[in-house]
C-alpha cells in the first residue's frame, strides 16, 4: 500500500469517526432529553432523519422511531465503516 493511499485511508477514519461521534452524541442527548421528560415522544428533538433518501416531510421519521432505529441503525452503519478503515490499516501495515 502506497502512503498515498494510506493518507487517504486515514484521511476516510477521521471522517468517519467524526460521523459516528456526532451519531452518537446525539443519541446520548436524545435519551437525556426523552428521560428527563417523562419518555413523552410527542415533543421532537434533535436533528431531522429521514426515511429513504427523501427528504420530503412524510418520509421524516417520528421521534419514537428516531430513538429506535434511526440513531442505533446509523451507529450500527457508521462503526462497521469504521471497523473497516481500521481493518485496512491493520492489514496493509
Amino acid at each position: 500500500m502506497t502512503i498515498e493511499e494510506l493518507i487517504l485511508v486515514y484521511i476516510c477514519m477521521i471522517a468517519v469517526g467524526s460521523a459516528l461521534f456526532w451519531e452518537v452524541y446525539w443519541f446520548i442527548r436524545s435519551l437525556l432529553f426523552y428521560r428527563n421528560n417523562g419518555w413523552d415522544f410527542s415533543v421532537d428533538f434533535g436533528p431531522k432523519i429521514y426515511r429513504g433518501e427523501s427528504t420530503e416531510p412524510e418520509f421524516e421519521m417520528a421521534p419514537r422511531e428516531k430513538m429506535l432505529i434511526g440513531h442505533p441503525v446509523g451507529i450500527f452503519v457508521w462503526a462497521g465503516l469504521l471497523a473497516s478503515c481500521v481493518a485496512i490499516i491493520l492489514i496493509h501495515s
